[in-house]
């Protein structure tokens, strides 16, 4: 026979721990925070993540630290990210190019859209094409009438197979008739050590890995990839102003692990557009040529499946050479 007072006791004891019970949002984060980032120290997503976990510990009272993770165009640190257990204590600065681009050329390790959890879209970075400061090649004509003439001599970096860099320069390979060969590097920094030390003739890298060796003198900005020339850098001239058609940016965000509770991945959301308000970090971003794109963890997941979508014409329209 049911012990009616027992069990209708047992009901309203729960429904005290639930009304008492502080919430998964309440509480996080209660130790330190990790960030992952999928590349070796020194490009675009290192310093982004490096900016982000400083201020993040400042509005979580915790620490928050980063990890570099290099490897296999990207896909050991986010495979990582995605293997985490799905408690927001592991982040991801990810290059949505990286992992949209990756479905498309190889098997990756892990499913984007259910392994992987959107928080926001960091930044939208403008794209570098450089070459050595004494290199002979003094503008983007000059790097396409060699091409032209040296079929298969120019080679070009960028921080691994299947991203944004990548694919820019594979792009630009077919709408300018060239033939430059690929050479994929574990990370903006080794690529454009490589320029500055004459191993490869140009890379395609963000502003945060190369602006700081233009402004210095080691290295030649020739063109800029998207359709607009860049605020940080003015006089250097679009890729679009010399090969009609062109045009190429990379996107970063903010990932978490897939199965996150939604009230931890709103905690983090929130904290990520705090951080992405703060003057002094605007100023940092655009210091770069970057621009801060804060955005809601749906929103993010759309412009995932719109730049697979995207990539996805423009490797089958424009037949581009992937390796």
């Amino acid at each position: 026979m049911i012990d009616l007072r027992g069990f209708v006791s047992s009901l309203v004891g729960l429904a005290v721990a639930l009304v008492w019970a502080p919430s998964h949002s309440q509480s996080f984060p209660a130790k330190p925070v990790r960030i992952i980032v999928p590349l070796v120290a020194g490009g675009s997503l290192d310093t982004l993540g490096r900016l982000m976990a400083e201020k993040m510990s400042q509005g979580f009272g915790q620490a928050v630290y980063v990890e570099n993770r290099p490897g296999a165009s990207g896909d050991i640190g986010t495979g990582l990210l995605a293997k985490s257990p799905p408690d927001g204590y592991n982040l991801g600065v990810i290059g949505v190019g990286s992992i949209s681009i990756g479905m498309l050329m190889r098997k990756l390790p892990f499913d984007p859209l259910k392994d992987l959890a959107p928080v926001s879209a960091l930044s939208k970075s403008t794209l570098l094409i450089v070459t050595s400061s004494s290199s002979p090649f003094r503008s983007l004509p000059d790097l396409i009438a060699y091409a032209k003439s040296n079929p298969g001599v120019v080679n070009f970096g960028s921080i691994g197979v299947g991203t944004s860099q990548h694919l820019s320069g594979e792009l630009l390979n077919t709408l300018a008739g060239i033939n430059m060969v690929h050479v994929p590097f574990k990370g903006a920094g080794e690529a454009n050590t490589a320029v500055m030390g004459g191993q490869i003739h140009i890379s395609v890298s963000g502003g945060p890995g190369v602006i700081p060796h233009i402004r210095s003198g080691k290295l030649r900005a020739l063109a800029v990839t998207d359709t607009k020339r860049s605020a940080a850098l003015p006089d250097v001239p679009t890729v679009g102003e010399f090969v009609p058609g062109y045009g190429t940016s990379a996107l970063l965000a903010l990932f978490t692990t897939g199965g996150t509770p939604l009230e931890i991945v709103a905690r983090l959301n929130s904290e990520t557009l705090r951080v992405l308000r703060l003057p002094d970090v605007r100023e940092r971003i655009a210091s770069w040529g970057d621009e801060p794109d804060p955005t809601t963890p749906d929103e993010l997941g759309r412009m995932l499946r719109a730049d697979m979508q995207k990539w996805s014409d423009l490797v089958k329209n424009a037949g581009l050479r992937l390796q």
